[in-house]
């Protein structure tokens, strides 16, 4: 490596902590994640991420060993140009390590990502000891609000991104959760109001990166360093707003946060009758006071 390519790395990891430092929300959504994982001293844990270095760097500092695995390219490419190690691949769903070696598995934003989310979550269970940890973070699908309707109309959903779903609502992480996890209550933050603003500078640093800014991409070159810089001054004129909104706590949130907990992997189908119908079904089509379905 040349000294000058040597001094464009240190360059871009410097503008990437100060991205790091301006964004709100991704300094949220790391306090949280933290917070709920808590102390992994001793721990053996596998991350699966979207390929947000800094949270990635952030993560192992909690302590015990971390390995990291990803869906794309991309992730691959930017977490293993800011980790400066393996990273290792999800092919067809399937994750390359042995039966029951990790006691947490984190997944920060990259469900929405796997094409078959429930099989992948199988191989989360597959993965994990009998007393380990799954925690999730991911998108809110909130189909009729104005953060969804700015993101649709300047087409920065997570499906315009190559996604396969927008996100999830606490219902269906429940559903693809439930056959090999005690689900606990979900966590809902992340105001719609600073969502909605957040959409709004996404969709500008969209048009000056062509990508997510904590993406990096195999060999950057050096104009990358003048967009870092024009996309940190932006940030920092927006920063007092982004603050002001993110106290609104009360407001509905767009950022879902579990904990579940491994047990063994049993389906749960909802039971039926002798002729088919859903209990659910033959109750609504029973009058109330008899037992007849007339």
């Amino acid at each position: 490596m040349s000294e000058s390519e040597i001094n464009l790395d240190e360059e871009i990891r410097i503008w990437q902590e100060k991205l790091f430092k301006r964004s709100i929300r991704r300094r949220r959504k790391l306090e949280r994640v933290s917070a709920l994982i808590g102390n992994t001293s001793n721990l053996h844990c596998l991350e699966i991420c979207a390929g947000d270095g800094i949270i990635s760097a952030s993560l192992r500092a909690l302590g015990g060993s971390w390995k990291t695995a990803v869906s794309s390219n991309k992730a691959g490419e930017s977490l293993h140009y800011s980790l400066k190690e393996k990273i290792s691949r999800i092919e067809n769903g399937k994750l390359p390590f042995d039966d029951g070696v990790f006691d947490r598995v984190v997944i920060v934003d990259a469900l929405k990502g796997i094409q078959n989310d429930h099989e992948f979550i199988h191989e989360c269970h597959r993965v994990l000891k009998n007393d380990g940890w799954v925690v999730i973070n991911e998108t809110r699908r909130t189909p009729f609000s104005a953060t969804t309707m700015i993101r649709r109309i300047l087409h920065i959903l997570p499906m315009a991104k190559g996604q396969r779903r927008n996100g999830y609502m606490a219902g269906e992480l429940f559903n693809i959760l439930k056959d090999g996890f005690d689900v606990p209550e979900t966590i809902i933050y992340s105001n719609g109001l600073t969502e909605a603003a957040a959409a709004l500078g996404e969709f500008a640093q969209f048009r000056l990166l062509q990508d997510d800014y904590w993406l990096i991409r195999k060999a950057p070159q050096k104009d990358l360093l003048f967009r870092y810089r024009r996309l940190h001054s932006l940030a920092g004129f927006f920063y007092p707003l982004m603050w002001i909104l993110s106290a609104l706590e009360f407001l509905p949130g767009h950022q879902l946060l579990i904990k579940s907990r491994r047990r063994h992997w049993r389906p749960r189908r909802q039971p039926k009758l002798i002729d088919g119908r859903s209990i659910a079904e033959a109750a609504i089509n029973t009058k109330i006071g008899t037992a007849a379905p007339f």
